[in-house]
This record gives structure tokens, sequence and C-alpha cells, in this order.
């Protein structure tokens, strides 16, 4: 859901103002680190200080608006945003790992 909204936002934004345009692209960036786990604690403080800057200087409401949901998301749900992924907060990308399987038919 809120990836959606984020979706809204970025498609609905005019461009005029760089916190807004930047904003939201890249919390949707952040939103999809965190749908497929690879999020780390440097994207959550990303994600509030961007909704800080999107709130304090966009120059319309929906600028000003669009990390709404996502802040408040994340101050009353902290643990959806954590479940599921543990100490792996901070993986590390196993390229062997993650061609393992490519490699055995590969040959």
């Amino acid at each position: 859901i809120l990836l959606n909204f984020t979706n809204f936002f970025k498609e609905e934004s005019c461009g005029v103002c760089t916190p807004c345009r930047a904003g939201n692209f890249i919390l949707q960036r952040k939103l999809e680190k965190i749908k497929m786990g690879l999020a780390q604690h440097s994207d959550y403080s990303d994600i509030r200080q961007w909704g800080h800057i999107m709130q304090t200087a966009s120059r319309c409401g929906l600028g000003k608006t669009a990390s709404n949901t996502l802040l408040k998301a994340l101050d009353t749900f902290p643990e959806f945003f954590t479940a599921g992924q543990g100490d792996g907060l901070n993986r590390k990308f196993d390229l062997k790992k993650a061609t393992e399987e490519y490699e055995k038919f590969k040959s």
C-alpha cells in the first residue's frame, strides 16, 4: 500500500521543485529495498530526512504531504519494516552464492 501511495505521488509530481521530484523518487527506491528485504539502517533515516525535507521545502500541498503516510507508518508500525530482516539489516551481497545455480547449468 505504501509503495502504491509513493508511486502515485511520484507520478503526480509536476517536477518543478526538487524536494518533491527527487524526494518521491528516493522514497520509492527505499520502499522497494525494504520490500525486497535489503534495507539498511541508513535507509530508514534517509526516509525520515527526505520526508522532512519534502514537508518543509516543497512548493505545493502535494509535495508537502506526499511523505506523511510513510512517515506515520514508520512511527506507528516500526516492527512491520524490520520484520523478517532480523540481523540481516546490513547484509552483504554474495556474488558466488547468487550465481551458483547459473554456474551449474553453464557447464
